[in-house]
C-alpha cells in the first residue's frame, strides 16, 4: 500500500507580526495520527520572513511527544545551514525522543536569490551548499553509527569526534528531494546519498522518468535501487472537480501570495473529485510511487485530511 504522509500547515502561524502560537500544529498531528496517516512533516527555513516557520527541528521534537507512532520529518531539511555534529546531536537525539519514529527529506534548497541569502546569513556560502549537503549526510551518518570519528573534507574537518545518544533507527533512514525536473546533478547527488527520494514530478510520465534514471544512477554507485519513492502534491477534493480544482489554485495563490502563473510549475496539484484524483495516483503509483506527502490547499485541513485517507488510500492498495 502506498504510504501517506501530510504536511503540517505552520507559515501562516507567526506572519504578519503576529503573536506565535503552534497549538493547532499538535492538534494537527493527533488529527493525522488518529485518520490513519503513516507520517507528518514540517518545512524548513530560518531568516525568510516571508516564509517564517518555526525551528523545524525543536517542533518535531515536540511532536514527537505529542503523538505517540505517527513518524515525524522535515521536507526538506536544509542540512546545509547546519554544522554537521550538532545537526547529528540534534537528529539523534529525536529519535530517541520519538522513539525511533524520526525521517528525514533532505534537500541542498532551490537556485533563488531569497535561498542564498538565507545560507549567507547563517555563514554558509550560497555556492557551497550543494557540496556541503554531501559531507553532512556522510558525517551524520558515521557520527550516528561510529564511536569516533575522523575526518577531513573540502568544508569539514573532525579529530576523534563522537555524539550521544546514538539514534535508536540504524539506519535513521535520509531520503534526497529534488524538484520536478532536476539537473543530472542532482538526480546524481539523489541516487549516492538518499536511502529514498521525493519529488514533485507533474505528471506520472515526469515521475517514471525520474524514478527510472535515479535508480539507474544508483546502480552504477553500487547502491540498491527501487528505494522508497515518494511524491510532495498539494491535495483539494471536492464533489465539483472544476470547483475544487478552481478552490485549490484560489487557496495556494492566497496562501502563497503568489499568483497561480507563478505557482504552475513549482507545485504538483492534485485537484479534483475523488475518483478523479485516485485516477491521477494510481498512474503515479505504476511508475513507482511509494509514498505521498500531501499539503492541503484548503482552510479545511481536518475535513480534506479525512477524504484523502478515506477515498484516496484504499484506491491504492
Amino acid at each position: 500500500m502506498v504510504e501517506f504522509g501530510l504536511l503540517l500547515h505552520t507559515r501562516h502561524l507567526i506572519r504578519d507580526g503576529q503573536a506565535a502560537d503552534f497549538s493547532s500544529v499538535w492538534r494537527q498531528a493527533e488529527h493525522a495520527e488518529k485518520a490513519g496517516y503513516d507520517h507528518i512533516w514540517l518545512g524548513d527555513s530560518v531568516t525568510v520572513l516571508e516564509r517564517a516557520r518555526g525551528d523545524c527541528l525543536t517542533l518535531m521534537s515536540a511532536l514527537a511527544m505529542a503523538t505517540e507512532k505517527i513518524r515525524v520529518g522535515t521536507v526538506p531539511l536544509l542540512m546545509s545551514l547546519r554544522h554537521p555534529v550538532t545537526l547529528a546531536h540534534a537528529l539523534a537525539t529525536i529519535d530517541v525522543i520519538s522513539n525511533g519514529r524520526l525521517v528525514i527529506g533532505a534537500s541542498a534548497g532551490p537556485v533563488a536569490p531569497y535561498m542564498a541569502r538565507q545560507f549567507e546569513a547563517c555563514g554558509v556560502p550560497a555556492k557551497e551548499k550543494a557540496g556541503r549537503l554531501g559531507e553532512t549526510i556522510e558525517l551524520v551518518r558515521r557520527l550516528w553509527t561510529e564511536t569516533r570519528v575522523t575526518f577531513k573534507g573540502k568544508y569539514f574537518s573532525l579529530n576523534e569526534a563522537g555524539i550521544l545518544p546514538k539514534p535508536l533507527q540504524q539506519p535513521l533512514p535520509i531520503l534526497v528531494a529534488t524538484g520536478s525536473k532536476p539537473p543530472e546533478t542532482t538526480l546524481r547527488r539523489v541516487a549516492k546519498l538518499g536511502d529514498g527520494a521525493i519529488t514533485t514530478a507533474e505528471t506520472p510520465e515526469i515521475f517514471a522518468e525520474w524514478s527510472a534514471t535515479v535508480d539507474r544512477y544508483a546502480t552504477e554507485y553500487g547502491r540498491k535501487a527501487g528505494s522508497a519513492k515518494l511524491l510532495f502534491a498539494s491535495f483539494r477534493i471536492g464533489a465539483d472537480g472544476a470547483r475544487a480544482r478552481e478552490e485549490g489554485w484560489a487557496w495556494m495563490e492566497s496562501f502563497f501570495r503568489r499568483s497561480r502563473q507563478d505557482l504552475q510549475g513549482t507545485f504538483t496539484p492534485v485537484f479534483g473529485t475523488a475518483a478523479e484524483c485516485a485516477a491521477l495516483l494510481r498512474r503515479y503509483a505504476e511508475a513507482g510511487m511509494t509514498g505521498i506527502i500531501a499539503r492541503i490547499a484548503s482552510d479545511d485541513e481536518a475535513g480534506q485530511a479525512e477524504l484523502l485517507v478515506r477515498e484516496l488510500k484504499p484506491a491504492l492498495k
